[in-house]
């Protein structure tokens, strides 16, 4: 960079700043370099990186600004996901001497976003900010959605059913829901691990092969079939409470973990990996 002087007002100004600014954001955002790491690199603090960052997302547009001005053509399957980040809190000090809530420290430091990924589009036609994944901070999300102008036909969700209740309250009519097939699955190794018992473990794995036979089959009429076929079975597959748990979840969400085979192939996933990506890439 260099610095002049204006002959006519008489004032100095730096030749390259905003290109130097931009290089440093950059650095920070998509080579995922720490501000330690720009400081050691390029020789400016760390608190001037820090400054264009910040700077950088003071001018950020709000998806409502989006929305508004540019009308995307959103296809109605949002993928939504929720993942905490880290805060400042000027008031966990405070709130830690006083034992004003008992909380784990930590999560005085945390907060959610609840991301939606229109999932052929790949947009982001809202996203927010909230404590946690309670009822409220879903239904404020969901009526800014609606807010924007997206038109909700199908939600994709990991299973969280105020996801789906919040939705339907804000939109006031019932919403097509897929269940994430990643998670019922993953939960169902959870309750698979905590047994010792190798027999049990064992029967539990053949419940998890047979259920994910159905919700992965290649048509609906296949998945039918196989599900009367479950259903007249089921007795076998009871055998402890947790068979019991396991079994009665499976029926319950049968028709959610295979509403994408009522559409043609590819329309609807059946993961909400979409949005987990975006998680990820945000963290």
């Amino acid at each position: 960079m260099r610095r002049f002087l204006c002959k006519d007002c008489k004032r100095k100004f730096v030749y390259g700043k905003e290109i130097k600014k931009r290089e440093l954001v950059k650095r920070h955002l998509e080579d995922k370099s720490s501000y330690r790491d720009i400081e050691r690199r390029s020789g400016c603090s760390k608190n001037t990186a820090l400054k264009a960052v910040h700077e950088l997302g003071d001018k950020a547009k709000s998806s409502y600004w989006i929305a508004k001005r540019f009308n995307p053509k959103w296809s109605g399957v949002l993928c939504v996901d929720g993942t905490y980040i880290s805060v400042k809190n000027a008031f966990a000090k405070l709130i830690k001497e006083k034992c004003w809530i008992d909380e784990d420290e930590r999560f005085l430091h945390k907060m959610i976003v609840i991301l939606g990924t229109d999932y052929h589009t790949r947009d982001l036609p809202h996203y927010s900010l909230g404590d946690n994944e309670n009822m409220i901070d879903l239904v404020l999300y969901f009526q800014d959605l609606k807010r924007n102008g997206y038109d909700l036909s199908i939600l994709v969700s990991d299973g969280n059913e105020r996801i789906e209740e919040a939705a339907k309250k804000a939109y006031g009519y019932p919403i097509i829901t897929q269940r994430c097939h990643r998670h019922f699955l993953t939960k169902m190794d959870d309750v698979i691990a905590s047994k010792e018992n190798e027999f049990q473990r064992n029967k539990m794995m053949g419940l998890k092969d047979e259920i994910y036979r159905i919700i992965c089959a290649k048509e609906i009429d296949y998945s039918l079939t196989q599900m009367n076929r479950f259903m007249t079975e089921q007795n076998y597959w009871r055998t402890s409470p947790e068979m019991d748990y396991l079994v009665n979840r499976f029926i319950r969400d049968f028709e959610a973990l295979t509403m994408y085979l009522q559409y043609p192939k590819g329309h609807v996933p059946k993961t909400v990996n979409v949005s987990e990506n975006m998680n990820k890439q945000l963290k």
